[in-house]
């Protein structure tokens, strides 16, 4: 059963309730991919969005408590610092101290870097819930979700199914090992009259 998109954004939230763990930062992520598989239009995501997708974008940061995504993705998607929620990044090298990133007058954002090696993304998720960020919203690369997924930290996926057939050789939402077959439970599927699909599924 699909359900439409609720036009009220008071609903909408309410469908997108971050859950909370005990003891733990749940982790979200959100991604977006078009019919055939890519997590690009164009080399960004934001190619493949439409107005209902950006609702929910905005939905589900106001949920979180902090934005957790990778160095390559700040870059390629032009990322800034949101006044809400917090940005993490994850990097292996450093991060470019652009304007929109380091504004004069708002937070910056936390850096976690691995020096040329690997985050140790367990360990960047206990930081982030000593600091009081209890609801986490990976929003990729492909790299650091794939990363992630390994790992098992992942709780729950919102995947959004843009209706567009994109080719060319665009990177899924997850790369990286191969990661356990296992089946994921369905929490639900919403749609709007544009044809995208916008679906929610919990370990």
């Amino acid at each position: 059963m699909i359900d439409h998109l609720p036009p009220d954004d008071a609903a909408l939230a309410h469908r997108y309730a971050h859950p909370f763990a005990d003891g733990r930062a749940f982790v979200r992520a959100n991604m977006i991919s078009s019919l055939d598989g890519s997590a690009t239009a164009a080399g960004r995501s934001g190619g493949l969005g439409g107005d209902g997708d950006r609702r929910v974008f905005r939905v589900l940061r106001e949920q979180a408590d902090v934005v957790l995504v990778g160095a390559a993705t700040v870059r390629d998607e032009d990322y800034g610092t949101p006044e809400h929620p917090a940005l993490a990044i994850v990097t292996r090298g450093e991060v470019a101290h652009t304007p929109r990133l380091y504004p004069a007058d708002g937070a910056e954002p936390l850096v976690y870097s691995g020096g040329g090696s690997s985050v140790d993304l367990r360990e960047v998720l206990a930081d982030l819930y000593r600091r009081g960020f209890r609801r986490v919203l990976a929003e990729g690369g492909p790299g650091v979700l794939g990363a992630l997924l390994a790992d098992g930290l992942v709780d729950e996926l919102c995947l959004t199914v843009a209706p567009m057939l994109v080719g060319g050789d665009g990177r899924r939402i997850v790369t990286g090992p191969d990661l356990p077959t296992e089946h994921w439970r369905r929490l639900q599927i919403l749609g709007d009259d544009e044809g995208y699909l916008y679906t929610r599924w919990a370990r």
